[in-house]
């Protein structure tokens, strides 16, 4: 697995995510020109050779001490290696 900043190429497949898991009530929706605006917040973990976007997570500056995790999902055939982890450190 790859971890990389997300890049505005990148942001469909995690509107994907979010939308696919959006419906099992696990998240809150965000509307793909709000993830274009916060690309930078991202990291995404891709899988090599094909590029697929397999998790992502965003970090948002609250405060100068203060930040929250953001959007944090994993695809449920990749989950239990450790991707959700890599994606938060």
């Amino acid at each position: 697995m790859e971890f990389c900043k997300a890049t505005i190429f990148d942001i469909k497949s995690i509107h994907g995510l979010l939308h696919k898991y959006r419906f099992q009530g696990d998240l809150i929706p965000r509307p793909l020109s709000d993830l274009y605006d916060h690309t930078r917040d991202f990291w995404v973990a891709t899988e090599p050779g094909t590029n697929r976007v397999s998790g992502c997570a965003a970090l948002q500056f609250c405060w100068e001490d203060l930040a929250e995790i953001r959007s944090l999902v994993v695809e449920e055939d990749m989950r239990g290696k450790k991707i959700a982890s890599a994606l938060i450190e």
